[in-house]
């Protein structure tokens, strides 16, 4: 009785395998496809050791070009949308501690999505293009001494399922999902 069981058990498991790769295979489960950009910060205007302005650096690390929507304030339908996040802890015991973001940008764009395409920048493979703002443009304003944790987000444009087929059937590449930086770490002395 356990042999069959176990017997049982082993076929219901190979099936399983086989179901699970026919539906990989007709395209019903497709691996997530990872993103021809990558997003990087850079400091710049370091003041007490923490720096004063950001740079958001979008690189294409993709065999083929990729276009890079604007960023936007923190809402934009049409735009990408930039954060910048901060993790502070004060030197101080009495002093705050903390957790920060804030959004940068420019303007929405309200042609179709085609023709707004056209003005996205075009990055070749190995190139790059930086975005710089002041941390106050940001709303990440911390002045305390103490240690800084920044990264950057990007939330790309919200575009509808036909926008994105569009922008597909044009052999239009662009960032799709959200891409995270590596966090920078910094000191500011007392």
């Amino acid at each position: 009785m356990a042999e069959t069981c176990i017997r049982n058990l082993r076929n219901v498991g190979a099936v399983s395998v086989l179901v699970l790769l026919s539906l990989i295979v007709s395209g019903q489960i497709s691996p997530t496809k990872q993103s021809n950009v990558e997003l990087r910060l850079s400091a710049a205007q370091i003041n007490h050791g923490v720096p004063d302005s950001i740079g958001f650096v979008f690189a294409n690390i993709g065999d083929h070009e990729v276009r890079v929507p604007p960023v936007s304030p923190c809402i934009g339908r049409y735009s990408g949308t930039l954060n910048l996040r901060l993790e502070f802890s004060p030197s101080r015991p009495s002093a705050r501690t903390g957790k920060g973001g804030g959004c940068g940008g420019g303007v929405d764009h309200m042609p179709g999505i085609l023709e707004q395409a056209k003005t996205w920048r075009k990055l070749r493979p190995g190139e790059s293009f930086t975005v710089s703002y002041k941390r106050e443009e940001l709303f990440v304003s911390e002045q305390a001494p103490g240690a800084y944790e920044f990264w950057g987000e990007y939330r790309p444009p919200r575009l509808t399922t036909e926008e994105i087929t569009a922008l597909e059937r044009a052999g239009i590449d662009f960032p799709r999902e959200p891409l995270s930086s590596t966090h920078l770490r910094f000191n500011r002395p007392e």
